[in-house]
């Protein structure tokens, strides 16, 4: 066998290799599932709303950008508990660093969020002195694993004002349907937070009232 010809196997396999990390790394969907408590009662929350959002990453040699690629909420059941289908972030499936050698778009694990109106909210409540050495867990990875989520409840107005209101999931795009599609998706957030906002005495978001009514 010639040099030549050992070169171009080689190179369609290095190609094949490259194929199937691909393919290796846009994530398989998988259930997210927990449950939210109130931190001192133990008992559960109901109504509060879990959003899951995920971002997609592209490496390369001189560093990574990233790109926003979905977002699902869910409100939690008379006994605190959700669960929400979603993409497996490819850091389960890659090398650490790989990315950088391949230079496809790979979805991550999902960051969240969770809201429930008088309640601190995660994990906006971690820089609040009210909420942070009680709120749990401490990190994404754990909710990811299904650890239960503790939410403390607030009884100061100016401790809620701290913790309202979370920033809803949006993209980096200037594309104004791209915009209202995404925060259509996050309708119970909005209703959330307008609550909290009526209970704290300001003003409402009219976007909510708008999407709400959007065909």
């Amino acid at each position: 066998m010639g040099l030549k010809h050992r070169g171009k196997i080689i190179l369609v396999g290095l190609i094949f290799i490259l194929l199937l990390i691909g393919i290796f790394a846009q994530a398989s969907d998988r259930t997210y599932q927990g449950k939210v408590i109130d931190a001192e009662t133990k008992e559960p929350i109901e109504g509060a709303v879990v959003i899951a959002v995920w971002w997609e990453q592209r490496g390369f040699f001189f560093g990574s950008t990233e790109r926003f690629k979905d977002v699902k909420e869910e409100l939690t059941d008379r006994d605190g508990r959700w669960s929400i289908v979603g993409p497996e972030g490819y850091e389960r499936k890659l090398i650490p660093g790989f990315l950088q050698l391949i230079g496809i778009w790979a979805t991550k694990s999902p960051s969240f969020i969770v809201f429930k109106p008088g309640y601190c909210s995660w994990p906006k409540g971690f820089s609040i002195d009210a909420c942070k050495d009680k709120i749990k867990p401490e990190g994404t990875g754990q909710i990811i694993e299904g650890k239960t989520i503790e939410l403390p409840k607030l009884t100061r107005r100016e401790d809620r004002l701290r913790s309202c209101c979370p920033s809803t999931a949006s993209s980096s795009s200037d594309d104004p349907r791209e915009y209202r599609k995404i925060k259509k998706k996050q309708l119970e957030f909005l209703r959330l937070i307008n609550e909290e906002r009526r209970n704290l005495g300001l003003s409402e978001y009219k976007l909510y009232e708008e999407l709400k009514n959007e065909k």
